[in-house]
């Protein structure tokens, strides 16, 4: 009974340094495809500039803590996200 997985590190990110090597994109891509009924949800480095990636590559979304908790202004970092991602955001 698993409803989801998250898969990390995606790229390369301070916060979980001992984790290994980045997966990156492909490693994600090969990580979806080996469980297609499975939702994949990205985490590690993901950032305002690659969160589409992750999505394109076939995660189902993105999960993010060190750009938010590392941000000067978190809500900047979160409204980047959610419009990089397509979603409707507030100014």
């Amino acid at each position: 009974g698993v409803d989801y997985a998250t898969l990390s590190p995606v790229f390369p990110t301070p916060s979980k340094p001992g984790y290994g090597p980045a997966l990156g994109l492909d490693g994600l891509a090969a990580a979806v495809e080996a469980v297609p009924d499975l939702p994949v949800v990205a985490l590690g480095g993901v950032t305002p500039d690659n969160a589409a990636a992750c999505v394109e590559a076939g995660a189902v979304g993105v999960a993010v803590m060190g750009a938010v908790m590392a941000a000067p202004d978190p809500y900047t970092v979160v409204r980047d996200l959610l419009f990089a991602l397509g979603e409707t955001v507030l100014p």
